[in-house]
């Protein structure tokens, strides 16, 4: 039912509220707790990390004795992290109970903080952790400035927030292509849809990524590390990949079965390769 009242909205042309937002999120990730890393760990980098190592060698090059993972879910990133800062005490919020038993159970016997929270009101003191993390979390809220301002409240001085955004590819590629005539299918059904951007579109440029950590007081600009991800794919797993994705993982049986014919017949195509455009920003406290 929540889930039904966000997709109603987006599918007839309007646009869903807030409240309809976290509780579509809340509900996607109880019906597919761990999709997000069981898709991510199959794409790689050219040196042939994950988009979780990318994040976590970042974090580790300080050697913070605290960190904090934003959107933690299944615990993927701090599991990384730990691998690289093993006395760094770990902590980690999420909006979803599935995601967190899924951490829990991965972390037993471990000493980290996982807590049911939002981004926007973090249950922690001021400065209480020298790095901040997140893995393709902030394109998701729609109130990104307040959760911008509670990530530099809790980070020491000096301390590093890092964190990972998609990016528009410079040009179009089979994953864009594809993507798009799913769109279209889905148009022929519900003339009145568009394709939905849940959060703050700033954050898909530089410019807009700066302005939002500056109004949320960070001084220091951002630096940029841009990179691509990809995966040689047969019809199974790009369809675990693209029925993964919010909106288009929540459609009628009847739509979603025409969707994954599409799906299906472009991973048959020997040209096709799953690329995915990644940014990762960090900034000092």
């Amino acid at each position: 039912m929540r889930e039904k009242s966000f997709m109603d909205a987006i599918l007839h042309g309007v646009a869903p509220t807030n409240e309809q937002i976290a509780a579509y999120l809340n509900a996607f990730h109880h019906r597919k707790p761990g999709v997000t890393s069981a898709i991510m760990l199959g794409l790689r980098t050219t040196d042939g990390r994950t988009s979780y190592d990318v994040v976590a060698d970042r974090i580790a090059v300080a050697q913070p004795d605290s960190v904090l993972d934003i959107g933690c879910g299944d615990g993927e990133l701090l599991a990384s992290i730990r691998t690289r800062t093993s006395r760094t005490a770990l902590a980690g919020v999420d909006l979803s109970v599935e995601e967190l038993a899924l951490a829990a159970e991965r972390f037993t016997g471990s000493a980290i903080d996982l807590r049911l929270a939002s981004a926007g009101t973090l249950p922690f003191p001021d400065g209480a952790f020298a790095a901040v993390a997140a893995h393709l979390v902030f394109m998701l809220i729609p109130q990104v400035d307040t959760a911008l301002r509670e990530v530099h409240r809790v980070l020491a001085p000096g301390g590093t927030f890092a964190f990972l955004l998609p990016r528009r590819p410079k040009q179009a590629t089979g994953l864009t292509e594809l993507l798009t005539a799913l769109s279209q299918k889905i148009v022929l059904r519900y003339p009145d849809f568009a394709p939905f951007a849940i959060g703050d579109r700033a954050l898909f440029e530089r410019f807009g990524i700066a302005d939002l950590l500056g109004r949320a007081g960070f001084t220091a600009l951002p630096t940029f590390d841009e990179f691509e991800v990809r995966a040689a794919v047969d019809g199974e797993w790009l369809w675990k990949a693209i029925s993964g994705r919010y909106i288009l993982g929540s459609l009628d049986d009847e739509l979603t079965a025409e969707l994954r014919a599409l799906v299906v017949a472009a991973a048959a195509n020997e040209n096709f390769e799953y690329r995915e455009s990644l940014r990762l920003v960090s900034v000092p406290r």
